[in-house]
């Protein structure tokens, strides 16, 4: 990463007080290499003539189109290598809508003014880091939205796409590269024809060569990684499960616990992700049997999570019912939420009918105390109508109502 008092910017603000203050704000960072521009269109002409520049910062509401016209300008329109530079956009009111937008352009960072010389340094250095990966989809380009990792966590599966596309990116920029050296090497090699396949060989090579073209289309080679991803889960599933059998002391056991559940859910939320992407773009009849291979493993982590999730919240409620614990705020909602989470288990399982007799009885009796606290919740929350006189109180609540 490049020092700042050696990099080059762009700096696009319309407003001349807003302007001040920033130059004043870069002098102090020793960033002092700045070219000034008043509007979208006079960047964009820039940087189709030099875009040799190391980072561009623009007001939010820049005339032309705002700092997001360039973020997607330099995004989408220039080339391979150039379109990952780091972009900050600057400005005064930000609202929920703007913020969306700034962030599907793929701006890396945004300055709220008014602000202080450490914030502003500390935006530039992360904006500048070349840690965060750049991301490159159908519907986005960017850098990778993710900030804070802890050891070995890999996150919820949700955001899949955008590591899977990273992946995608560095497959094909090899491949790239490997066909190059091949087509130099081809004019030097002899070239010998392989012999004629009989036809039944035939059918079988172009029924082979069908499927795998299909199953590297874009769509199906991020499914395929998804399918890769939930395998290896599965199988890390199964050796924890294994060491745990053989471990006999305590602290061991519950560290293997916990690993074993929070790859248990993991596996839950990547079949959930697959289910998905095979109704939206289909996979291959390779994968499938893949999927056929980890079906058992699925459904043994669908029913232990769904015998811890029933046993913990069999115990909260029972405790609010039995009144051995207060009422939390909104926790009807929140008991609502798992068992709505259980009933993805069970679906997962098979439905209902596929568990055993403890385990029915068990969601019968999660559903009958979440509906006793949801009606306790409903019964208590609401407050009283002070206005209308029914206060314990009545002539206080009408002093301070007058």
């Amino acid at each position: 990463m490049k020092a700042l008092p050696a990099c080059k910017g762009f700096v696009a603000i319309a407003d001349s007080g807003l302007r001040r203050v920033l130059r004043e704000l870069l002098l102090g960072v020793k960033m002092c290499e700045v070219e000034f521009f008043a509007d979208a269109e006079a960047v964009v002409y820039a940087l189709r003539g030099n875009p040799a520049v190391d980072l561009i910062i623009a007001q939010s509401d820049l005339p032309g189109g705002g700092c997001a016209a360039i973020a997607r300008f330099v995004r989408w329109k220039l080339p391979t290598g150039v379109n990952t530079l780091p972009i900050i956009s600057v400005g005064r009111d930000w609202t929920r809508e703007t913020l969306i937008e700034t962030r599907e352009a793929g701006i890396c960072e945004i300055i709220a003014m008014p602000t202080s010389l450490q914030a502003v340094q500390v935006k530039l250095l992360s904006a500048l880091d070349p840690k965060r990966a750049f991301i490159s989809t159908d519907i986005y380009r960017g850098r990778c939205r993710r900030r804070k990792s802890s050891k070995g966590y890999q996150g919820p599966f949700r955001r899949a796409e955008d590591r899977v596309a990273e992946q995608l990116n560095q497959a094909e920029k090899r491949s790239a590269r490997l066909a190059e050296r091949q087509e130099g090497g081809a004019s030097h090699a002899a070239v010998s024809l392989p012999p004629s396949p009989q036809p039944e060989e035939a059918a079988t090579a172009v029924q082979t060569s069908a499927v795998e073209f299909d199953g590297e289309a874009g769509n199906n080679r991020q499914t395929r990684a998804v399918i890769d991803k939930a395998f290896v889960t599965a199988r890390l599933t199964e050796q924890l499960l294994a060491r745990l059998a053989t471990t006999g002391e305590e602290s061991v056991r519950a560290a293997l616990n916990k690993a074993v559940a929070d790859a248990e859910e993991r596996l839950i939320n990547l079949m959930a992700l697959v289910q998905l992407r095979i109704e939206q773009h289909g996979c291959s009849l390779a994968d499938l049997e893949r999927l056929r291979l980890i079906r058992n493993s699925v459904d043994t982590c669908a029913t232990s999570l769904l015998r811890a999730l029933l046993f913990r919240l069999i115990k909260s409620a029972d405790d609010i019912v039995s009144g051995r614990r207060g009422l939390p705020f909104s926790i009807g909602v929140a008991m609502q939420g798992r068992m709505s989470y259980a009933q993805l288990l069970i679906n997962v399982g098979g439905g209902l009918d596929h568990l055993d007799d403890d385990l029915k009885g068990a969601v019968a009796k999660a559903r009958d105390l979440v509906s006793q606290v949801v009606e306790m919740e409903a019964g208590i929350m609401p407050l009283r109508r002070f206005d209308t006189g029914t206060s314990s109180r009545p002539s206080e609540a009408r002093k301070v109502f007058d």
